[in-house]
């Protein structure tokens, strides 16, 4: 990842063999052969490889801050490692953002398909995403907001402000994206149940004549492949839930492999950008060669996997690193920031990048974050339950007075309403406290219109003064 700035469907024909399904006892993990009709609950194989890629994209991301105090005393940053000819390869192992939209789509039509064996709508599911992914997010803005907004008061200085707001909301273009690509789902699901190898390929065709009209993503138009790529890499991770890959013997999952290879490297000789970082922003054909790379090698290595993730420990910390998954996500970056200025606050030298000193100090950084990280990721996800019975009490609220046959908000408001609020942080930056009022408001309000009406009571700063027993008459006494 680079740190630069950058119709609801009806349930397809098997539902019903679905729904009889999802009566029988359901095993917790399902292989690489789990077909359509199956509903498991999870994969600890596929909950370790996403746990994986957020461990790169952290170690990523904190190799490139580039925090120095210069020989005037004032504190300087750069995006460290960014245009480096030799970490041009490196990318190629780092760039696992491919494998993640792999790993997502395979959850999230594992979790469609559950949700449609019980009986549930295209809409409701929608719903479901948009409360696990914008409650968290609309914590972060508004945390992130209200401390740059203290450090203003403070005195901080407003360009390292400006600097720290643009470089915490970089990561959430991964949230807006990901936002729209499960709210495809249902219907992403409905194609791949009826032509599977159609809609890849028209996926696949749809990127590269971008590209080649586009320029390889040196123009604007170049950003249409973010509404193709990733829904590719999803529909790649619906094919290896049904398991058809699964009979591949080795030999033909290790030609995949080499062919994907190949094929990038035909796309740089053909002008394509052999920087991985580079074909991130806007995504090209190189990043969809490089996910099916990683998608044949994930299958080389499943058995493997497997046998390695059914120990009970391993899918215990599988399950948790899970669980906290958008918490590591969300936080790194403000916690590497707070990192980096609790150490210039306390004086402790930080060599400019790419010196030896940078390079020495690397390895204690890196541990340093995720120290930092991974503990406070486990303790942030305890607001999430809050934060949506906090929702979910507000919405029932604002629907108090509404018939009970009224019609809910549309699923595409929802994500419209999330995505604009997650844009408006990663265009402008967290550190204009309008923009973090408005990402908050709209993420929030995202959450609560998701929500489904509850009768819990509002917490008492919430209530009018009437409601708190603040300002109504007084009974006369007997």
């Amino acid at each position: 990842m680079t740190l630069t700035r950058p119709p609801v469907s009806d349930p397809p024909a098997p539902v019903p063999r679905l729904r009889l399904q999802a009566r029988r006892p359901e095993r917790p993990s399902a292989g690489p052969g789990s077909g359509s009709g199956a509903a498991p609950t999870r994969d600890t194989t596929i909950d370790a490889v996403r746990a994986g890629c957020l461990l790169a994209v952290v170690v990523l991301h904190a190799l490139m801050v580039g925090i120095w105090v210069g020989a005037d005393g004032e504190l300087n940053t750069a995006v460290a490692l960014a245009g480096e000819t030799w970490f041009v390869p490196a990318t190629w192992a780092l760039q696992v953002m491919p494998l993640f939209f792999i790993a997502g789509g395979f959850v999230s039509l594992m979790q469609w398909r559950r949700m449609r064996a019980r009986g549930a709508s295209a809409g409701e599911y929608i719903a479901s995403r948009v409360r696990r992914l914008a409650a968290p997010a609309a914590v972060m803005t508004a945390t992130v907001g209200l401390a740059l907004l203290i450090a203003r008061a403070m005195g901080a200085d407003p360009g390292l402000l400006a600097e720290a707001g643009l470089r915490i909301g970089q990561p959430l273009w991964f949230l807006a994206v990901y936002l729209g690509v499960t709210a495809l789902v249902p219907v992403m699901a409905r194609l791949h149940e009826r032509r599977p190898l159609l809609t890849i390929a028209g996926l696949g065709a749809a990127v590269l004549a971008v590209d080649l009209v586009g320029g390889r993503g040196a123009s604007p138009l170049g950003y249409l492949n973010l509404a193709l790529v990733w829904p590719l890499m999803q529909q790649v991770g619906f094919a290896m839930l049904d398991g058809a890959c699964a009979a591949w013997s080795r030999r033909r999952l290790l030609a995949g492999l080499l062919a994907a290879v190949a094929g990038l490297f035909a796309l740089i000789g053909l002008g394509w950008s052999p920087d991985m970082l580079v074909n991130l922003n806007p995504p090209t054909s190189a990043i969809v060669l490089l996910g099916a790379a990683q998608f044949f090698a994930l299958l080389l290595l499943r058995p493997r996997l497997d046998a390695l993730t059914s120990r009970p420990t391993t899918a215990r910390i599988a399950e948790r690193a899970g669980a906290w998954a958008m918490g590591v996500y969300l936080w790194h970056m403000p916690l590497v920031l707070a990192l980096a200025a609790a150490l210039w606050a306390a004086g402790i030298p930080l060599p400019e990048p790419h010196t030896a000193a940078w390079w020495a100090t690397r390895i204690p950084w890196l541990v340093a974050i995720l120290a930092l990280v991974v503990p406070f990721a486990s303790g942030i996800v305890r607001l999430d339950r809050p934060a949506l019975r906090l929702a979910a009490a507000v919405s029932g609220r604002l629907r108090a007075g509404e018939r009970a046959s009224g019609r809910p908000t549309r699923p595409a408001v929802l994500v419209a309403a999330a995505i604009v609020g997650t844009a408006a942080a990663l265009l402008v930056g967290l550190d204009e406290p309008f923009v973090a009022l408005v990402a908050t408001s709209l993420l929030g309000g995202a959450v609560v219109l998701a929500s489904p009406a509850r009768t819990s009571p509002l917490p008492s700063i919430l209530l009018r003064p009437s409601e708190r027993g603040m300002g109504a008459p007084a009974r006369p006494r007997a």
